[in-house]
């Protein structure tokens, strides 16, 4: 019996999944817990199920290894490393399923074949990531996840409000021109918006961080022909971020 409120079915509405780690930096051998959300531009809402996810962990190597999920902790679940290592380390929840709309207006998780009267079914492919600088005051080049859609961040450094992070975003590996990328400040009034801009030719974006906070990138990238009959009609992909932002 789930302890939470589950909405993994409102994934075809706009829920995306987050990670959050609160702190600047880790320090190697002691235990690191990061908190994966779910809800809408970082206003929680309910939990998916923990039957779709999957965590791994890649080190500043780029080796990856995976990681146990926790059980829910009413908004969030934990995950849990210990870094053998000083440098920047990425944790990654990636979140598989399938939603099936009906005509009358129902939320199923199941493909289209299940459904008796079906309007749509979606697959979906979620990434969520943090970077976490083991170590004090660590800058550099941060490992790729890898992953039919990613943000990647070309630097990494402590961030200041005032400064400007470049990110990349990667379709199948290839750089994904034209993509909107949102930047959502987690600490914002309810009427503020995020901030969206598009991607250039090389899939890249830039967002300067007007003051400090917690934030979140993310994207969107809708692969209409990753289609398979009686399972669903296209995948969707999301990718996410959690960036920290001081004074």
């Amino acid at each position: 019996m789930n302890d939470f409120r589950d909405t993994t079915h409102l994934v075809i509405q706009g829920h995306e999944g987050w990670l959050e780690f609160r702190s600047s930096h880790g320090h190697h051998g002691s235990s690191v817990d990061v908190f994966f959300k779910w809800g809408h531009n970082m206003k929680v809402d309910g939990l998916c199920r923990r039957e779709i996810l999957k965590a791994y962990l890649v080190d500043p190597n780029g080796q990856k290894s995976d990681l146990e999920i926790g059980d829910p902790e009413e908004i969030a679940y934990r995950i849990t490393f210990t870094p053998e290592q000083a440098g920047l380390y990425r944790p990654v929840v990636e979140a598989n399923g399938i939603t099936t709309v009906t005509v009358d207006g129902q939320y199923l998780s199941v493909p289209k074949k299940d459904c008796e009267f079906p309007l749509e079914s979606v697959a979906f492919t979620h990434y969520a990531s943090v970077i976490i600088p083991v170590g004090h005051d660590l800058e550099g080049e941060v490992q790729s996840v890898g992953g039919n859609l990613e943000l990647l961040p070309t630097y990494w450094k402590p961030w200041s409000a005032g400064d400007t992070m470049d990110l990349q975003v990667k379709a199948k590996g290839s750089p994904a021109a034209d993509t909107q990328v949102a930047l959502i400040n987690g600490m914002a009034e309810d009427n503020e918006e995020p901030v969206l801009k598009e991607a250039d030719s090389e899939g890249k974006v830039a967002f300067t961080f007007e003051k400090p906070g917690f934030y979140l990138a993310l994207v969107r990238y809708a692969d209409n022909d990753d289609a398979q009959d009686g399972y669903y009609d296209r995948r969707n992909y999301t990718a996410t971020l959690h960036i920290l932002v001081t004074k």
